[in-house]
């Protein structure tokens, strides 16, 4: 992989993460996304910011010849995700946007870090359960960026 497929990575990643902020814009981040956990859009950033902050240790691990698994993750990170959203109801709205901001910031730079050469190496994701490439878990955080803002989305239309 070259340099040139590393820096579109890098473009793709803010791109999505700027197209989320767009979305945030003016919106009551308290709105209610998903009914059944009761998550709300302040929650679904955090949890974007949780799984960025994963990646980046991931990836640094990568980097060292090592492996990361997220801690306690179990077979289905489920509860691993409930978890990290009830730790972060005790920030403050403004505290989380700082999280998200930083966490996508600290997966970039882990990105940055590795040379690109390293690119194609196969790798253990940090869920567990899924190998692959680095362009390929950077398409998967992109993938998951998009999935959590259509769902915002749907609930401002829906509110």
């Amino acid at each position: 992989m070259n340099s040139h497929v590393k820096q579109t990575l890098l473009r793709r990643l803010t791109e999505s993460h700027e197209s989320l902020r767009a979305t945030l814009e003016g919106v009551d981040l308290e709105t209610v996304v998903y009914a059944d956990s009761g998550w709300r859009i302040r929650d679904i950033i955090g949890h974007i910011a949780t799984w960025d902050r994963e990646i980046a240790k991931a990836l640094r691990a990568f980097l060292a010849g090592e492996v990361y698994l997220t801690p306690d993750i179990g077979d289905d990170e489920s509860a691993f995700n409930e978890q990290a959203v009830a730790a972060q109801r005790q920030l403050s709205t403004q505290q989380i946007l700082s999280e998200w901001e930083g966490a996508r910031a600290e997966f970039k730079a882990a990105i940055e870090a590795i040379p690109p050469e390293r690119f194609p190496g196969d790798m253990l994701y940090p869920w567990g359960d899924e190998r692959g490439d680095i362009a390929g878990l950077v398409e998967t955080m992109i993938k998951h960026d998009a999935e959590h803002r259509a769902d915002i989305l749907h609930a401002i239309r829906s509110s």
